[in-house]
């Protein structure tokens, strides 16, 4: 059998890769009807009194309306929190998952590369969401919400290195999108694109340092297969 050509950066990448963290919109969607959870904080902020910028009154997003709950009062926040997790893990009980992200998994596991899972959703509602997928055990640390409200600048992503106490130059962040490879690359770990997830190839390309763009998470596993085990592994 012809041996599978693997691009160079991506190549590079992986033979000095020992951990693995797997931004979670590679994996799925906790939240498939955003506005309709962004609605719901809307309405529970306004019986309440709270008179809300013409920008977070239009807001589709969620997230930005949690914050803005947050900002209101620490009550109307733990409100807010409840109704985003009760969307989150009602999601976790059919939400689909990526192709070939089980695959990925596996190849992780069988190479010696660790796996952390950093998400914007509840911790428990990604707990429950592996669980049902049989994926629990090939996983290692969970970041959700709470980690990165406890963290705010867990957007360069070095807060989350940090706790799964993995080098940067060491570590490979499989992401869906130029900002979380931009937040990657800013803190010195390598950033793979998963391309047409979230944003196409052209959109994942560019940024500072090492960074490569696949077209699939199956992609992704048949590469990793081929380069074999993981440094520390050897």
């Amino acid at each position: 059998m012809t041996p599978l050509r693997v691009r160079p950066h991506l190549a590079e990448i992986l033979d000095r890769t020992n951990h693995v963290v797997l931004t979670f919109s590679v994996l799925g969607n906790l939240l498939p009807d955003p506005e309709v959870v962004a609605r719901r904080i809307r309405e529970m902020l306004l019986e309440s009194g709270h008179r809300l910028s013409i920008l977070v009154g239009i807001s589709d997003n969620p997230f930005d309306m949690l914050a803005e709950a947050y900002g209101v009062s620490e009550e109307s926040g733990r409100r807010a929190e409840q109704i985003v997790h009760d969307a989150e893990l009602d999601a976790a009980g059919w939400a689909p998952i990526t192709v070939g992200a089980a695959d990925l998994l596996d190849v992780c596991r069988e190479t010696g590369r660790s796996v952390a899972v950093y998400a914007p959703h509840s911790e428990s509602a990604v707990g429950r969401y592996l669980h049902r997928l049989g994926l629990r055990t090939l996983v290692g640390p969970t970041l959700g919400r709470g980690f990165a409200m406890r963290n705010p600048a867990v957007r360069t992503m070095a807060p989350v290195l940090e706790a799964i106490r993995a080098a940067p130059g060491q570590t490979a962040v499989v992401c869906a999108t130029f900002s979380a490879m931009s937040a990657t690359q800013r803190a010195g770990a390598h950033a793979i694109g998963v391309e047409r997830i979230r944003e196409p190839r052209k959109m994942l390309h560019g940024g500072e340092g090492r960074n490569a763009v696949v077209r699939s998470l199956t992609a992704l596993a048949e590469a990793m297969a081929e380069r074999g085990l993981a440094p520390g592994a050897r």
